[in-house]
């Protein structure tokens, strides 16, 4: 009865050591790069939330009285900004701190502004007073720099503006004028899919058409002649055998895809690249050598598309205990 209570498992079998390809299951999701544009997400939630609080000051009017408090977020606002740094907003600010602080005006000594009242006295005294005054003012005012202000400021002066054109649409945006699958990219069918798998002790190397059609067999370090030693040493595995196997791939590759595109008509034109899609899994030291095999060759090919798809389960059963083969 025992036995058979143990052989009658419900749900699904343990996890066992050999089940898993990767050693490190959690991955924090920031180190996988961001594809499909989720980091302009909250951008567009800022944006469309300034927007809002704008139209409502816009439709509260001006009866209102002016509350201190800066209702929107700070992040994209930089029109208000730059209107509060305009010289006039500027003496105003000023006017009023000074009407705040009667009894002090100057926080500190100022080691410069002492210096500099010290000589205009000086000045007065030797000479004819107000002609003397007007000359120290004016040495004083071209001695120093102007004082920068705002964008408006800057525009005026340099004849070209600091803050870069946005390539966001001016104006409010709404959900429904935002196209979610702008950041997404953008294959053509001359495009080849190039996928290198890293592996501990061993790379793979496989290219397919738009179509999914596979161009040449899969190149590992193991049919490509690596053995043993040559695969890397114990765990740490080898950035040479990735390299090795991408590079020989490559290199049987272009000869096969010139035949493709004569046979289809179109022959690949004198200085014309093949744009790849280079899709990278893995995280094993043959990755960095797979991919510096693909920049040597940058003179034959385009990489269009850079992407990791190393699969990283975000939940799942705990690690196992075992040891890793």
């Amino acid at each position: 009865m025992r036995v058979s209570l143990t052989l009658l498992r419900r749900g699904k079998p343990r996890p066992r050591a050999g089940m898993f390809l990767d050693k490190y299951r959690r991955v924090p999701a920031l180190l996988k790069p961001q594809q499909g544009g989720q980091q302009y997400f909250s951008d567009f939630l800022i944006r469309s939330t300034n927007d809002r609080l704008t139209q409502q000051d816009v439709e509260d009017g001006a009866g209102k009285v002016e509350s201190t408090i800066a209702a929107r977020l700070p992040q994209m606002d930089w029109e208000s900004m730059s209107n509060r740094s305009t010289e006039d907003a500027v003496k105003e600010e000023m006017r009023r701190l000074m009407e705040n602080d009667v009894s002090q005006q100057q926080r500190a000594f100022n080691e410069r502004v002492w210096y500099e009242e010290e000589e205009k006295e000086r000045r007065l005294q030797q000479g004819n007073g107000v002609r003397v005054a007007e000359i120290t003012k004016t040495e004083s005012e071209s001695s120093l720099p102007p004082r920068v202000l705002g964008n408006d400021y800057f525009t005026s002066r340099f004849g070209y503006s600091l803050v870069k054109n946005s390539e966001m649409p001016q104006g409010l945006t709404d959900y429904s004028q935002l196209d979610m699958w702008g950041e997404m990219p953008k294959y053509t069918r001359d495009m080849i899919f190039l996928y290198l798998v890293s592996r501990r002790r061993n790379t793979y190397a496989v290219a397919y058409t738009y179509e999914g059609k596979r161009i040449l067999p899969t190149y590992t370090a193991g049919n490509r002649g690596l053995k043993g030693g040559d695969r890397g040493f114990r765990s740490d595995g080898s950035t040479d055998n990735g390299h090795q196997v991408t590079s020989m791939y490559l290199n049987d590759l272009l000869p096969k895809l010139r035949e493709m595109r004569a046979s289809e008509g179109r022959p690949i034109g004198r200085g014309e690249k093949i744009e790849l899609v280079v899709r990278v899994m893995g995280f094993y030291n043959g990755r960095q050598g797979a991919v510096r095999a693909v920049q040597d060759r940058a003179n034959e090919f385009h990489v269009r598309y850079f992407e990791d798809i190393t699969p990283i389960p975000l939940n799942g059963p705990k690690m196992p205990r075992g040891v890793f083969k």
